[in-house]
């Protein structure tokens, strides 16, 4: 294996975009091409990783550890790796910033300064995945925050302006609480070793905080009020009612390929900052509070179907239904089960696939009937068949239709809350009963959204429609195969992830 990895493929959207600072930008198909060559590079790295990544082994691989800079009170680190958590998001990252790129290729105006910031995004959302310092972890968090932002600002809808001051302050102030409370993860820890031994390093807080020699310091009090802390800076990330508010305008008024990143990894990175350092380094908390989670997971999935099934925007449609499937991962979480806990992860990178196919295929349509209004199409099917199957064929992916990824997700997670312990949710069969109704009013709304655009009667004014472009194929047959693949073969992914799940699990004897 290539010697430091992981920095390597960090480095590789960071050089890219320096490389395309150079570029004039009147070469707008340089600027392109260079662009989407970078990110295939960075795949291409990511999945030799996959490759090298040994699925027999517990903890870190890949570790990275340089001292950045020591004040004798205060340490931070230079600390990456990866284990069966991170390994799938981080290739998920790849494939969709790649594929997003493909999606790209009809922004028109200021197309460097479009393409800098994809890549300096791609930079900070594969940084979240590796981090193992929290220091570093928010310094990765924040960089996405300030190319989704432009990204939103500058080739946005009409109301761009709006949606993204929305994005910037809810999740400016997901990312300040989060700040917050790594400080003071911080102080406590050194506390706890008598300021001997400071770190800001999720894998040294997380024996810190398990050893019961501290408890003196480390009080229940303590250790509660850090875990909701935290789980309120990743609620809004993912997001979670109520915070969930900024998401449909941010989606959209969203480009395209903005709107298949924040689907299909932004969003991720509020469920794995929960797992990686919610339960990684507060577990017996996140127990405590598992009714707490079971039950805002279920208000998302009910709520947020729910207002789902009453949008008359595609896109927005399409948008709640980003919410309700985050609801899953919370229901898988909250049942503290090996069952459980791997549908929670198989939905994060399963809706990483299926939500950046929806969002690309919505994308498309507009891109040819200028509208999105469901109630103005009808019959597509006629005019783009090529089109309507794909966008078909993400529907009843999301619907998790057996044979798709959808379907392993959600059937694993509902295996896990209807046998979690009653000691962690007593009512965690009620849970999942309330929790299956939102699965029937996906099927719900989203059958009715494909028959309303896709069947029916052809409005004459869409005759004659342009059927899918060659370069089109790519997002589609990529994006829709992998959800393919998952849901024939999900060894290939529960073989990563298990031994991760089962060591996590055994920190709160699950």
């Amino acid at each position: 294996m290539i010697p430091n990895i992981l920095t390597i493929l960090l480095m590789i959207p960071l050089a890219g975009a320096v490389l395309i600072l150079t570029i004039p930008k009147e070469n707008k198909n340089v600027i392109r091409s260079l662009a989407i060559g970078t990110s295939i590079v960075a795949l291409i790295v990511s999945i030799v990783v996959w490759g090298a990544f040994d699925r027999s082994i517990t903890g870190l691989q890949f570790a990275q550890l340089v001292p950045w800079f020591d004040l004798g009170y205060l340490t931070i680190n230079y600390e990456i790796g990866i284990d069966g958590l991170s390994m799938p998001l981080l290739l998920l990252t790849t494939f969709v910033t790649t594929l997003s790129l493909f999606a790209s290729l009809s922004i028109k105006e200021r197309v460097k300064e479009f393409y800098i910031s994809s890549l300096v995004l791609l930079t900070g959302m594969l940084g979240v995945f590796v981090a193992l310092d929290m220091f570093l972890f928010f310094l990765f968090f924040e960089l996405t925050l300030i190319p989704m932002f432009f990204i939103i600002g500058i080739w946005g809808g009409k109301a761009k302006d709006y949606a993204a001051f929305k994005f910037l302050v809810y999740t400016g102030l997901g990312s300040g609480i989060m700040f917050i409370t790594f400080i003071a993860m911080y102080y406590f820890g050194a506390k706890a070793m008598y300021f001997q031994d400071t770190s800001f390093s999720i894998v040294q807080l997380a024996e810190v905080f398990a050893n019961p020699a501290n408890e003196n310091v480390l009080t229940s009090a303590v250790r509660g009020g850090l875990f909701l802390a935290l789980f309120v800076a990743f609620a809004i990330k993912l997001p979670v009612f109520p915070f969930h508010t900024w998401l449909p305008n941010a989606h959209v008024e969203a480009p395209t390929a903005a709107s298949m990143i924040l689907a299909g990894i932004l969003l991720k990175m509020g469920g794995y900052g929960l797992i990686r350092i919610g339960i990684g380094i507060l577990p017996d908390q996140a127990a405590r509070f598992a009714t707490l989670i079971a039950v805002l997971g279920v208000v998302n999935i009910i709520y947020g179907a729910l207002l789902a099934l009453v949008q008359t925007d595609l896109k927005r449609l399409v948008a709640f239904s980003s919410i309700s499937h985050m609801g899953i991962v919370l229901l898988g979480i909250a049942s503290f089960t090996e069952s459980g806990l791997q549908g929670a992860i198989f939905q994060l990178v399963s809706h990483g696939f299926i939500s950046a196919l929806l969002f690309f295929m919505v994308g498309a349509i507009y891109e040819r009937t200028k509208t999105r209004t469901i109630s103005e199409m009808g019959g597509l099917s006629k005019s783009i068949p090529i089109l309507a199957g794909f966008m078909l064929a993400a529907a009843m992916a999301s619907v998790g239709l057996p044979g798709l990824s959808g379907f392993v997700s959600e059937l694993l997670a509902f295996i896990g809350i209807f046998g979690a312990s009653a000691e962690i949710i007593p009512a965690a069969k009620a849970f999942g009963v309330i929790a299956g109704l939102g699965i029937i009013l996906t099927a719900a709304y989203l059958l009715w959204a494909m028959q309303r655009t896709t069947f029916g009667q052809l409005d004459e004014k869409f005759s004659g429609l342009p059927d899918a472009r060659p370069l089109e194929y790519i997002p589609m047959i990529g994006l829709f195969g992998l959800s393919l693949l998952i849901g024939i073969y999900p060894n290939i992914l529960s073989d990563v992830i298990n031994i991760t799940v089962i060591d996590i699990l055994s920190k709160i004897g699950g």
